[in-house]
């Protein structure tokens, strides 16, 4: 599909997870005859792809028959439960980055088809699978325990704006607002977002363990998905404990072999790796690997805008 020029369509292209996606999309070698980008609501907002200036349009009035890739990004996965369907039974391939659409998780080999809707991971869950499929090399999982410290990037360019203002109001002594997060971001945590169930999981919660379920069958997961106050980038604290005893080595042979994934190993500050380093990264990074027994605790960070536009450009199958 990336051979012949596309006609593309992003919803949400003034979104943090838009405005990156088509950073990496104007980056390739793959040719755009034309080039929408769409939000829910048109507010005269423009937007830049390959140096040119574009008009966000409405997608209540957009023809969803004109373009040839959709991608649906943003913090609103309303839009894609609306819209996905709606685009592809108009004959567009369909992404979507927001977990709206009520389809199941693409394969990590699938190719975009029209009329057809392939639905991308969480974020997390985009960090966590590849160093998952690495270590199960190495022997079966018994369980997993993961604490996931995601920016506020996570939520949206409102979010971000709501932390720096709320950062610049805390250093002038003066009144914080809060609109975005129940209570204050800045320097808080916030232990879970948006609405909690019965079990005392939240949505988004119960989105990634699916999901890591689907490739890691019947292994029990506990996970706590946490807000720190940073702009981009997550980390990840990642416990794995295994049926049968594991050596050290055997788990690091087996992450440097992982595609997608590099393994950092140096003493001192150079082996700390934070959120910040991996900024415009198209990996996951690794460090502090130690094991014992059947367990090994991993530390993770990934730059979680970046990897989902990249995953949308394995799909396409263009060259970077």
């Amino acid at each position: 599909m990336a051979v012949k020029p596309l006609s593309l369509a992003v919803v949400g292209a003034n979104s943090t997870s838009g405005e990156t996606l088509l950073e990496v999309l104007g980056a390739t070698s793959q040719s755009f005859s034309t080039f929408f980008p769409l939000a829910v609501t048109d507010e005269g907002e423009m937007v830049e792809f390959r140096g040119q200036d574009f008009p966000i349009m409405g997608v209540e009035e957009f023809n969803w028959e004109v373009p040839d890739l959709v991608v649906f990004c943003g913090e609103d996965p309303a839009c894609a439960a609306r819209y996905a369907r709606i685009a592809a039974d108009a004959g567009a391939a369909v992404v979507d980055l927001s977990g709206g659409a009520d389809v199941p998780l693409a394969e990590p080999d699938a190719r975009l088809k029209r009329g057809g809707v392939a639905r991308m991971p969480h974020e997390v869950t985009t960090i966590l699978l590849p160093v998952l499929k690495a270590l199960a090399k190495a022997a079966p999982f018994s369980g997993l325990t993961v604490t996931a410290m995601l920016s506020v990037s996570q939520d949206g360019k409102r979010a971000i704006d709501e932390l720096s203002e709320q950062t610049r109001a805390l250093f002038a002594q003066s009144e914080v607002q809060i609109e975005h997060y129940a209570k204050r971001m800045a320097f808080n945590l916030h232990p879970s977002i948006g609405v909690i169930d019965e079990f005392g999981a939240s949505a988004e919660e119960t989105r990634i363990i699916a999901e890591v379920a689907s490739v890691c069958v019947d292994v029990p997961m506990s996970l706590t998905c946490t807000r720190v106050p940073m702009f981009f980038g997550h980390g990840i604290s990642l416990n794995v404990r295994f049926a049968d005893d594991v050596t050290l080595n055997t788990l690091k042979a087996a992450l440097t072999d992982a595609e997608g994934v590099y393994l950092l190993e140096a003493q001192g500050a150079a082996g700390l790796v934070t959120p910040q380093d991996v900024i415009g990264g198209d990996k996951v990074w690794v460090s502090r690997v130690r094991a014992s027994g059947q367990g090994v605790s991993l530390w993770l960070t990934g730059d979680n805008t970046r990897l989902g536009a990249m995953a949308v450009l394995r799909l396409l199958g263009a060259a970077a």
